[in-house]
């Protein structure tokens, strides 16, 4: 085998792997962990879902286009907040994260439940039960996408597709 060959080879086998990969779909565990990793110099500077492509990247088809319906309800010049006003990954208008934990999954055939506690940073609540957010997921074209999520201010429920709701019957 030539020196070209071997590098032929190599690249192909590179190319298959990488592309082996990408069609990989992440676990709803692996998908909350990249939510609180994000490298901060690729942040937008908005709070999580809040973007098109964002919900697009994150979120089931169904909960996508309900969210852009009640966001063209709510804000149908597109100059100020949609439907949704708040970062519902901390539960806040603006908190830090210092720390998560996965504090249960479950995967149930397409479904899939993860819980996360949240540690803020310099972010004081009455309520512990406000700093653990609930993410439903579907199995949706082969990935995993979240449908819901939940959690509760100052002890009073809360979720997605509920304050979506809300923004369509106003």
């Amino acid at each position: 085998m030539t020196v070209k060959q071997i590098i032929l080879l190599s690249a192909m086998l590179f190319i298959a792997g990488t592309a082996s990969l990408a069609g990989q779909s992440l676990d709803p565990v692996a998908i909350v962990n990249s939510i609180y990793k994000a490298d901060p110099s690729d942040s937008t500077g908005m709070a999580f879902g809040l973007e098109t492509n964002e919900r697009k990247k994150y979120f089931s088809k169904t909960t996508v286009a309900l969210w852009n319906k009640a966001d063209k309800k709510a804000n149908p010049e597109g100059e100020d907040v949609g439907a949704i006003d708040f970062d519902l990954s901390t539960n806040t208008q603006g908190a830090d994260v210092k720390s998560h934990s996965i504090v249960s999954s479950k995967i149930d055939g397409k479904l899939a439940n993860v819980v996360v506690k949240l540690e803020l940073d310099n972010w004081n609540r009455n309520n512990p039960d406000d700093n653990i957010i609930r993410y439903d997921f579907v199995l949706e074209d082969g990935r995993w996408m979240i449908d819901d999520m939940s959690s509760t201010i100052d002890g009073k429920g809360w979720s997605l597709k509920k304050l979506i709701a809300f923004n369509l019957k106003k």
